[in-house]
């Protein structure tokens, strides 16, 4: 009886680590709407930089785990499918430990649509000078192991094409510090 109980509890903490995570992002890519509810987050503390990945398909442990020491998610699922997935990078506290909003000076935002690849879309968004982007809220301690929660929303036209997004998160920062990320200028 014991081994099971001690399984049930190791279950239980897992479930309750991996609810820690909270995350949606929504809206349309060129034309074609989505909502992704499963994510993954990497913290570059040399930087103090994040890059927060978002799919509308479960991303695996392993995955997330290569994902916080690399902030490089993987286009395809691991069956060889492409994702529809977006990921944002930036430096919440413009490269000190407490993140604002207007502290962010740049966003480098990066969209795919798993029905068509000339959909995805790559931008680098400087702040507050582009305005299709806003960090409306941005929260947390920016060190191993701490938090980030925030809300990012925008849109703009590409090729004639409408693209939107609505992200929220609140997540934990992984424990070890990923090998790259963005530089935030941090001395």
């Amino acid at each position: 009886m014991r081994p099971f109980l001690a399984a049930l509890f190791a279950l239980a903490v897992a479930a309750g680590a991996q609810a820690e995570n909270k995350c949606s992002a929504k809206g349309v890519m060129g034309g074609k709407k989505f909502e992704m509810k499963h994510c993954a987050i990497s913290y570059f503390d040399d930087e103090r930089s994040v890059t927060i990945w978002f799919s509308e398909t479960p991303i695996s442990a392993e995955e997330a785990k290569t994902f916080e020491l690399s902030a490089y998610p993987p286009d395809h699922d691991a069956g060889g499918k492409p994702r529809t997935m977006l990921h944002l990078s930036f430096c919440p506290g413009g490269g000190k430990s407490s993140p604002r909003p207007e502290a962010v000076p740049s966003v480098e935002f990066w969209m795919n649509h798993a029905d068509s690849p000339t959909l995805g879309r790559q931008w680098v968004m400087h702040l507050p000078r582009d305005k299709e982007l806003q960090v409306e809220r941005v929260s947390g301690d920016l060190e191993l192991g701490g938090k980030l929660a925030g809300r990012v929303t925008g849109g703009k036209t590409s090729d004639g094409l409408p693209y939107s997004w609505e992200i929220d998160f609140d997540l934990p920062l992984p424990a070890k510090s990923a090998t790259s990320g963005v530089s935030c200028g941090v001395p």
